[in-house]
């Protein structure tokens, strides 16, 4: 990956659409259209004036991916396991509940082969394999970036992609 700019000002539109594009097409190519992009609104300042920019916003839930141990009261407080009321400085330690972890299924990468319709020849890539947990069934489909539903079930659950074979 080449290196890239990270800081700086957009001098005019074209500069800015170029940079935007460049940028959207690296983390498109990064993930492997394993993300769900939502566009928001935002406005920002751009020599004196707001101005509005689309922005891409991916749908991560980090906090599902960290153990209830390493977890902040705060953190417990946002997923359930203690109360919304509970008031840090009496001093007490708060009543916690166990919180509903989604299942976790498995990923590998795989080799497939497509046949390229302008050349009628077989070309090979990496991809990969979602197992669902409930099921067993490859026959998956994806919800948010790490969040995933067997066809059978409909029901969730995740997987982290570090873990591949």
């Amino acid at each position: 990956m080449s290196e890239r700019k990270i800081g700086g000002i957009i001098s005019d539109e074209k500069t800015a659409e170029a940079q935007t594009k460049a940028a959207m097409d690296e983390l498109m190519g990064i993930s492997e259209d394993t993300h769900k992009f939502i566009y928001e609104t935002m406005l920002v300042e751009k020599d004196g004036k707001l101005i509005e920019i689309e922005v891409p916003i991916d749908d991560i839930d980090l906090l599902d991916d960290i153990d209830d141990e390493d977890l902040t009261e705060e953190g417990e407080r946002s997923l359930g396991i203690i109360s919304a009321e509970y008031d840090t400085t009496e001093g007490s330690s708060p009543q916690r509940q166990s919180r509903n972890k989604m299942s976790r299924g498995t990923v590998k990468l795989v080799k497939k082969t497509k046949i390229d319709p302008g050349t009628n020849e077989e070309a090979e890539y990496d991809d990969y394999e979602i197992t669902c947990p409930y099921t067993g069934s490859k026959e998956v489909y994806q919800i948010s970036s790490n969040v995933f539903a067997s066809y059978e079930t409909n029901q969730t659950f995740s997987v982290k992609f570090d873990e591949e074979a």
